[in-house]
């Protein structure tokens, strides 16, 4: 039948016409790949015979078989969820905050540390340029991450599970599907040779590490998975010195978020860094992490910690911004300033060594409101040029990193020192509004916004009201108890002055109430009827209001 149709055509038209049904076969076969040969030859169609143009592109369509088969896009995307790598691992761009911060430092740490890590700091750099949408600056790193994986000693190829399934989703992107299927096929290969795998992922240590280490550098909303991450990854392969690294990295920042001093015995993250010290004894960051931990319980040997990191590592940033925090804590500011400017000129961009300069400047400042020189006072002005010193590298350290809440809460104070009051009021505000703010920082901003309001805009009633939704927060830190103890201050300040004050008696209802002593409150919640017109709740009320809750 078809046979019959194409000699009637002929009989119909010219010999001419055949080609064109041949090419324009052609075309059409070829039509994705090969889209602007289609577009020439329908215009040399068109420009030959306007008349027969529209039934010669029927006769084109009817007669032309298909175009070959191809993966369905839904299909591919399916095979790419199944993937292990960091477009599969739930990494959202609204929930990573200060994606330039972290660039600079993943480049930093690729600079300054072992280069063991540093095919995970390429694949996280590769991650970063997608979100930014750079995916031909996401292959390159891509390939530097290949590339240093290659290096290693030994190279297996499982250890390029994940970062060949970051290339097969950059490509996908891109829209080079065939490279998309490169890849997958390569990952599949290498799940073949693994038991318990499935086609396309392995349940392995190296890829939960990888995980790890991901979560654990893109900000504190991670810790906790990436806890739990390095816990399987460690169970498969106790000794590994980089998981082992990287669980006594965030076990130490877990337990920093608490805003809790641990007694030694008590830490986790003090037992993970001496394993780690155990199976890599010149680990400098390990050291001076550990330090930090023993600073005040043991001494000696937190000082012989510091002493060894600065000497091992004396130009790393990573290492020297501790060291220097070591120091500024001990009260020697003058040491710690001159380790963090050193320092800040090897990494510009650290928002955590500006931010540690900025509180060097804080305690010098602290210092000439306690401290008189020759029984005077320190002159104003000099306070004040201190104060602006606080108020520069706090500012730069919010604008390198403005998620780096206590630089901004720092800046906030600064701004207080300063009479800039809406400023500093603004900080609190849009920091309280945060949807993603921890339970720990938002106590730690509730409490410095309490104090705020009390000592420099002098209001006295919203700052009980913030007091005491930082001290219904149930978690045990310096910031629950400050606004615990300048509850009962103000109560009992005001009782002294009227014994009558129901309020003040309120106040210590409440405080008792949180702290589990339910008769002590009903006594002082009867004290404080007593005395009022209005009860408890009304009170509460209020507070809510203030609030905005």
């Amino acid at each position: 039948m078809p046979n019959n149709i194409f000699i009637l055509i002929v009989n119909a038209f010219n010999i001419s016409f055949l080609v064109l049904v041949g090419i324009g076969t052609y075309a059409r076969l070829n039509s994705i790949h090969n889209a602007s040969i289609s577009k020439t030859i329908v215009h040399y169609i068109y420009t030959s015979d306007k008349y027969w143009f529209p039934l010669y592109c029927k006769i084109i369509c009817l007669f032309s078989p298909p175009p070959p088969s191809t993966p369905q896009s839904t299909d591919l995307k399916a095979s790419l969820q199944e993937l292990e790598c960091h477009f599969t691992w739930d990494l959202k761009k609204d929930e990573i905050k200060d994606l330039d911060n972290i660039s600079e430092k993943m480049q930093d740490r690729v600079k300054f540390c072992h280069s063991r890590y540093n095919s995970t700091y390429f694949n996280i750099l590769a991650f970063i340029s997608h979100l930014e949408g750079q995916n031909e600056k996401a292959l390159e790193f891509l390939r530097k991450a290949e590339h240093v994986l290659r290096d290693e000693k030994p190279f297996l190829e499982k250890h390029l599970l994940v970062t060949y399934g970051n290339y097969a989703w950059v490509y996908y992107h891109i829209g080079k599907l065939s490279e998309v299927n490169t890849y997958l096929a390569k990952v599949e290969d290498i799940c073949r040779s693994i038991p318990r795998s499935s086609r396309y992922s392995a349940n392995l240590p190296i890829v939960y590490g990888e995980k790890a280490w991901t979560l654990l550098k893109l900000g504190a909303r991670y810790y906790p998975s990436s806890k739990e991450n390095f816990q399987k990854a460690l169970h498969e392969d106790p000794d590994n010195l980089s998981l082992n690294t990287g669980y006594a990295v965030v076990l130490y920042r877990l337990e920093g978020l608490t805003r809790r001093k641990l007694k030694t015995e008590s830490s986790d993250a003090v037992k993970q860094l001496r394993k780690v010290l155990h199976l890599e004894p010149n680990n400098s960051e390990a050291m001076v992490l550990l330090a930090l931990k023993l600073q005040w319980y043991r001494k000696e040997e937190s000082r012989k910690l510091v002493e060894n990191a600065l000497r091992v590592s004396p130009d790393v940033p990573q290492v020297t911004r501790y060291v220097a925090k070591y120091f500024r804590a001990e009260g020697a500011i003058d040491k710690s300033l001159e380790i963090l400017k050193k320092a800040v000129e090897l990494a510009p961009q650290s928002s955590f060594l500006h931010h540690q300069i900025g509180l060097c400047y804080k305690q010098e400042l602290a210092k000439m409101f306690t401290v008189k020189i020759n029984k005077q006072q320190v002159p104003l002005d000099e306070k004040m040029a201190k104060v602006a010193e606080c108020i520069h590298y706090f500012k730069k350290s919010v604008e390198m990193k403005p998620s780096n809440l206590h630089a901004k809460v720092n800046l906030a104070e600064a701004y207080g020192e300063n009479r800039q009051l809406e400023e500093a009021e603004k900080i609190y505000t849009d920091v309280l509004e945060d949807p993603f703010l921890g339970v720990s920082d938002r106590q730690y901003t509730l409490t410095n916004y309490a104090l705020f309001l009390l000592f420099k805009k002098k209001n006295e009633p919203s700052a009980i009201c913030h007091f005491k939704a930082a001290y219904e927060i149930q978690l045990q830190t310096s910031s629950r108890v400050q606004a615990g103890k300048k509850l009962n201050q103000i109560a009992n300040r005001r009782l002294k002055t009227n014994t009558g004050d129901s309020e003040a008696y309120e106040i210590i209802s409440f405080v008792c109430m949180q702290d589990g002593q339910k008769k002590k409150a009903m006594e002082y919640s009867l004290k404080a009827k007593q005395f009022s017109s209005f009860n408890a709740e009304d009170l509460s009320a209020l507070c809510d209001e203030k609030l905005n809750i």
